[in-house]
Parts: C-alpha cells; sequence; structure tokens
C-alpha cells in the first residue's frame, strides 16, 4: 500500500469530517488499524486498511492533522517515506518525511505512544443488534443535508423512525416548533419500537463520504446506537454513534 494514499484515506475518513482532533494507529506487519473519538464522545470511528504499511509496526499518534492534510495536498508528486529512530535497542517510527526531489523537505511528526494512549481512550464496543440496516442513496444524504441547511441553526438532532410500510423516517424538530419528516430509505425490513436522536451534523459529515465509497451502509439498533460503516476500497471505517433520548 502506498503510504501517500493511506495517509491521504485516513485524514479523509477522520479529520476532514470537522470534529476529530487527533487519531491512533495500531500498525503491525500483517495490519494497520485506527481509532479515534470526538471531544463529546458522540462519534466513536474505528479503521481497518486492507494492508500494512511497512515501517509502522507500533502505536503511533496523528496529532495536528491540518498541517498532515496539507504536506498531503503539497506533496502528490514527491517521495514520502517513514523515518524511525532506535529507542532502548528497538525501531520506533517518529515522523513522516516529504521530499520533491528539488530541496524542498517536509516533516511530521508522530505522537509517541505513550502520549497517544493517555489523549485517545476508545471504549471497546462490545456490539450491537442491529434492527434495521440499509445503504444510504445519494438522492436521500442530499435531501437530508438541505433540510439540514434550513433548521440545522436551530435543530442539532434529529429523531429515526420506521413506518409499517418499511420506510425509514428523520424527524428534524418536533411539538408546536418548525420541523420536517425526510422520507430517507423504503422498502426496509425490522422495526424501531423506541424513539431515538442522533446528531445531526455529526451523521451528514459521515454520510457525505459515501459519494466516493465503495459501499455505505447505516446500522440502527432498538438499543440505542448508530453504526455507519464506509468502504474506501483502501480501507474499512466504522462509526458508532450512542443514541440520545427525545
Amino acid at each position: 500500500m502506498a503510504l501517500l494514499d493511506a495517509l491521504k484515506d485516513i485524514v479523509k475518513h477522520t479529520h476532514s469530517l470537522g470534529f476529530i482532533e487527533m487519531v491512533k494507529v495500531v500498525g503491525s506487519v500483517t495490519d494497520l488499524k485506527i481509532e479515534t473519538m470526538d471531544a463529546d464522545k458522540s462519534v466513536i470511528i474505528y479503521g481497518s486498511m486492507y494492508q500494512p504499511e511497512a515501517g509502522i509496526e507500533s502505536t503511533i499518534g496523528l496529532s495536528r492533522l491540518a498541517i498532515l492534510k496539507g504536506y498531503i495536498g503539497l506533496h502528490e508528486n514527491s517521495t514520502v517515506g517513514i523515518v524511525s529512530d532506535t529507542r532502548n535497542g528497538v525501531s520506533v517510527p517518529t515522523e513522516i518525511l516529504f521530499d520533491d526531489g528539488a530541496d524542498s523537505v517536509a516533516n511530521y511528526r508522530f505522537v509517541s505512544e505513550t502520549m497517544i494512549n493517555e489523549q485517545i481512550k476508545v471504549p471497546t464496543f462490545k456490539g450491537a443488534m442491529w434492527d434495521v440496516v440499509f445503504a444510504p442513496s445519494k438522492v436521500a444524504i442530499t435531501k437530508l443535508n438541505e433540510n439540514f441547511g434550513i433548521l440545522g441553526g436551530f435543530e442539532k438532532r434529529f429523531v429515526v423512525a420506521v413506518d409499517a410500510k418499511g420506510t425509514v423516517k428523520f424527524n428534524i424538530g418536533s411539538g408546536p416548533t418548525d420541523r420536517v419528516t425526510v422520507p430517507f430509505a423504503t422498502g426496509v425490513t425490522g422495526t424501531l419500537k423506541h424513539q431515538w436522536t442522533y446528531p445531526l451534523s455529526q451523521v451528514l459529515s459521515v454520510l457525505k463520504l459515501a459519494d466516493t465509497a465503495s459501499t455505505a451502509t447505516m446500522h440502527f439498533s432498538d438499543s440505542g446506537a448508530l453504526k455507519i460503516e464506509i468502504d474506501s476500497g483502501i480501507g474499512k471505517y466504522t462509526y458508532i454513534l450512542p443514541a440520545g433520548k427525545v
């Protein structure tokens, strides 16, 4: 796997959402995984790349992600490699070197394993029974985004429901106020008996990744959780959003 492609994919599916500040990367000779969450713990992200990355066979942290994104954009045609130091007799990756071959060199420093383990403590997801599962359509995502543009400044969350015809509906606003019902998917199986709310802005940020994904699916649990899975072709990303009450 090309290092630049892997970095670009990780940044796109974390930092580019607008609410992720740091990412933990756990590498080995057989795989490369990531995990992170936002400051409010409203979105938990697990990622697994389809190929390992040579030079990252330990745990490192990616911080100041805006800098990494900037370097990636400037060095599409540069040589990109991992720089390592020897600590206590062990080779440890410490930074990424971007070299354009014309005396322009940029260095992006990793956060150490000790520090990233202290700052990112992602809880273990124990799984759930997913009662309603479907692939969101581009048309539905666009419609939801249009309504977010109208009500998003006033309503921060939406309620999900499934009617008797198998139509998934997202309700923004409720009671004696401005509100809208957005039909989001049809012909689904399963039911949701409870009314749970989810953060509208964060869900939309993740769903917009579906536009360039190989596959994207949404999974709702009546126990109070939403899982969005995005397959980029380079890696698979799982976004877990705990539900809130109405």
